[in-house]
């Protein structure tokens, strides 16, 4: 995907930043000593038990067990991470890759393009409203069930809605992935970051409840203006030229009433899997697969002309599937070469020492930096709270505070960073390069940051 007018030549390409941090790793493990924490049966870090190994890393053991020189091992495992990545993320992949297939076959029936004309009509000079009403409900789907992997589709179903309403489509790929972003980083119950946080943390579940919705509001609130103002800041700068979409006279046909009917029920079972049997996407995959499918039958497409459109779609999404594929090879790199413990130990050593506020203040940075390596939330939980929590207390704080600082840390920075497999992705099927991305995202990072030190101050203050 090309890169912005402009910007050539002083943002790098996603795959060049991919593969530097990629590298980046594997230089840091020549440096910072490998070292491990001991894990319970659940698979968490034992307090007090880090040890320095004697060797490292041990990748490159695990690749080539012969006395092969340390250089040449240390380039084995950098060459191989993009591949083993793709590998470790196949189930993402393949499930982008049903996702862009099945939406192919939809977007050919011409049933989404007609309602959402008509809906746009009909709107008129309300239409703006579409952004807060929607980014509300993914909003508290990020926060209550942790929606995340799950905007995926929703980015291919706005971007052309956005257009018809006037807006750049970068708008519609932040109503769904801004919207349940902030829902996900401010959380009152999301099960995979506060649940598992306050479960190892040892705090009582949906504890602290009334003080997170309150977080919750606010960046809420604060991610739908940002979006809001960069709605209109895209259309002056386009010169308005989006700002009145042509009215529209077609009508939906029957054969296209039975596509949308097909849709929005597969999208009700989805949301019925994820609450009741907590699916995840290769069962979301299926559904989406039958959708596409079932549009097919409704508007009577040939069976060879489906399965072109099929592949076309995929094809679509396949700078998708590999941006993700090599950034989960960043993550496995990192855990190979045993240099994330030794810099969680080298951290809780440091925050000891200083007064709460400052204390608490960098945990969230620390959170922040990791999630580069470990953007999974409940991964990130694991790995740190077990260290961050009891640190928290002989820093004066509260385990609560420890548990919110962990959820801005780790849901703040996936809005950002490329190694997140949910951005990456949802930006390749918006056709929304990363450096167009990062240019409008970054002001939105600094607010959520500054919201972030504001909050935790006053959690402290408050004794939350």
């Amino acid at each position: 995907m090309a890169a912005p007018k402009g910007s050539a030549g002083r943002v790098p390409h996603v795959y060049v930043i991919i593969f530097a941090l990629i590298v980046a790793v594997a230089l840091a493990s020549l440096v910072i000593p490998a070292g491990s924490f001991e894990r319970n049966d659940a698979g968490r870090v034992v307090p007090g038990s880090f040890r320095f190994d004697k060797t490292l890393p041990q990748g490159a053991e695990e690749i080539e067990p012969s006395a092969a020189p340390r250089g040449w091992s240390l380039l084995l495992i950098v060459l191989m991470a993009p591949l083993r990545g793709i590998s470790s993320a196949s189930d993402i992949i393949a499930f982008l890759l049903i996702i862009g297939g099945s939406f192919k076959i939809i977007e050919r029936t011409g049933a989404f393009e007609t309602a959402m004309l008509s809906a746009v009509t009909r709107l008129g000079k309300t239409s703006w409203i579409v952004i807060p009403a929607s980014m509300l409900v993914f909003s508290i789907g990020g926060a209550t069930f942790g929606m995340s992997e799950e905007v995926l589709p929703f980015v291919i179903l706005f971007v052309p809605l956005a257009q018809a309403l006037g807006y750049d489509r970068i708008i519609g790929v932040a109503i769904p992935l801004v919207g349940a972003g902030v829902g996900f980083a401010g959380a009152m119950i999301n099960p995979f970051t506060v649940g598992i946080a306050q479960a190892i943390a040892g705090l009582p579940p949906l504890s602290g409840m009334a003080f997170r919705t309150g977080i919750w509001a606010l960046v809420t609130l604060l991610g739908i203006v940002f979006v809001l103002r960069l709605a209109r800041r895209l259309r002056r700068e386009d010169g308005g030229a989006r700002s009145a979409p042509a009215p529209s006279s077609r009508r939906l046909q029957l054969s296209q009433v039975g596509v949308l009917t097909s849709l929005a029920g597969g999208l009700a079972l989805i949301v019925w899997g994820i609450e009741r049997y907590e699916w995840y996407v290769t069962e979301i995959g299926a559904i989406f697969l039958a959708i596409g499918l079932l549009a097919g039958l409704f508007a009577r497409i040939p069976p060879n002309t489906c399965a072109r459109s099929f592949l076309e779609g995929g094809r679509e999404l396949l700078p998708a599937a590999l941006v993700v594929g090599f950034a989960r090879g960043i993550v496995l790199l990192a855990d190979e070469t045993r240099i994330l413990d030794p810099i969680l130990y080298g951290m809780a050593t440091t925050l000891e020492a200083l007064p709460g506020i400052v204390s608490i203040n960098l945990m969230f940075v620390f959170q922040s930096l990791l999630n580069f390596m470990v953007p999974s939330g409940s991964g990130q939980a694991a790995l740190t709270m077990p260290i961050m929590a009891p640190l928290a207390e002989l820093s004066g704080l509260t385990r609560q505070v420890a548990v919110l600082a962990f959820q801005f840390g780790d849901g703040f920075s996936n809005l950002i960073i490329p190694t997140s497999a949910v951005l990456m992705g949802c930006l390749e099927a918006g056709k929304v390069s990363y450096e167009r991305w990062f240019r409008y995202a970054w002001p939105l990072q600094a607010w959520l940051f500054l919201f972030g030190v504001i909050s935790l101050s006053v959690a402290v203050w408050a004794g939350f």
